[in-house]
């Protein structure tokens, strides 16, 4: 009996055993059978892993430092700027007019400020400040633009009364003032004339006119304008007869007798010159002559001359007295030839014809 029960007992635990490995094996994860080799799992994880490396790499090589780095705070200027783009314009004002007390030559703050102000429509402030920012640039270029600018606005402010309700003397003080930082202007000048023969200043008048004859882009109108300026002159001396004066063979060129301050000069008659003159040997002689000096440069064919313009208190010619009439230093040394030029500015007040068989200046009143 006692046999039997270690058989049953034996026969047991061998049956438990069993089930137990079954059981355990039945457990196992079935995957494990189907993973890859080794060398192609570190393969695959290696790639993984890199790919993100790789375009996380790219990601902070293209982004802008303004990206990545934080926001900052705009300057003062950029705030200003800002006003001014979404037409906040009075705050944009008091900010530059800010900036400005601190550092007064700023010009980045002066050019947006007179921007501003013309915006405003106040055009004085505008202008002022356009000459606060003129007196400190020292960049060429930029200041040659600014000047371009200046001339067009206060040109448009001319003759735009309704923009600008001020008195024309104002404007006029300030072209004078403009004219002095771009001698050359001839627009300005043109524009000066218009208003000086306005005000009945011929002197004036006849001054920014040869100056603005003496540049290319405005020549001929100058010319037209001097033409016109002594109109009533001319017709209250003249009738509608023709006129005649006997010239004076030089070479291929007439030499015309003029009278200035009551004495007779020999001047070469020359069409292409815009400007009457007489020569710097003649003045050194006569010096007296020279009144109410003013520099020009003259452009002559050989190129740019320092000289001055001058008034004479009397210049006849073709039996019509010019007074108050304003000539050029000529840069020409010439004892015994001729005393000077005769230029359209004086030809052009009369309708005229040269007959040179008979060298002849034939003459009428312009009409």
């Amino acid at each position: 009996m006692s046999f039997q029960k270690n058989i049953f007992i034996a026969i047991a635990a061998f049956g438990l055993g069993f089930y137990a490995s079954e059981y355990r094996h039945a457990q196992q994860p079935q995957s494990i059978a189907y993973l890859p080799a080794p060398e192609n799992t570190i393969s695959s994880a290696q790639t993984s892993v890199q790919s993100p490396a790789i375009e996380t790499s790219t990601a902070i090589q293209n982004t802008s430092p303004a990206l990545a780095a934080p926001a900052q705070e705009l300057s003062a200027l950029e705030q200003a700027q800002q006003l001014i783009a979404n037409n906040a314009f009075p705050a944009a004002v008091q900010a530059l007019n800010e900036i400005l007390k601190k550092n007064p030559n700023d010009t980045e703050a002066l050019l947006l400020l007179a921007r501003v102000l013309e915006k405003q429509g106040k055009h004085e402030d505008a202008v002022t400040t356009w000459f606060r920012y003129l007196n400190i640039e020292v960049d060429a270029k930029k200041f040659q633009e600014a000047t371009a600018y200046v001339s067009r606005y206060l040109i448009r402010l001319v003759n735009n009364p309704g923009i600008f309700g001020s008195s024309r003397e104002w404007l006029m003080a300030q072209l004078n003032d403009l004219i002095k930082l771009t001698p050359d202007n001839g627009e300005l000048h043109l524009q000066l004339a218009d208003m000086h023969a306005k005000a009945d200043d011929q002197e004036q008048a006849q001054y920014h006119a040869l100056m603005a004859a003496n540049q290319d882009e405005t020549r001929t109108r100058a010319e037209e304008f001097l033409a016109k300026l002594t109109d009533n002159t001319i017709a209250e001396q003249t009738d509608d007869q023709e006129s005649k004066v006997q010239l004076i063979r030089f070479g291929k060129q007439f030499l015309v007798p003029v009278v200035v301050e009551g004495k007779t000069v020999k001047l070469l008659l020359d069409t292409g010159a815009s400007i009457s003159g007489l020569t710097s040997s003649f003045i050194n002689r006569n010096y007296s002559f020279v009144k109410s000096p003013k520099p020009i440069q003259l452009n002559t064919a050989s190129g740019t001359v320092d000289s001055f313009l001058f008034v004479v208190d009397s210049l006849q010619f073709a039996g019509v007295t010019f007074n108050k009439h304003m000539l050029a230093r000529l840069p020409m040394d010439n004892y015994d030839n001729f005393d000077g030029l005769l230029g359209v500015d004086i030809l052009g007040r009369f309708e005229f014809i040269i007959d040179q068989e008979k060298a002849e200046l034939r003459l009428r009143t312009r009409k």
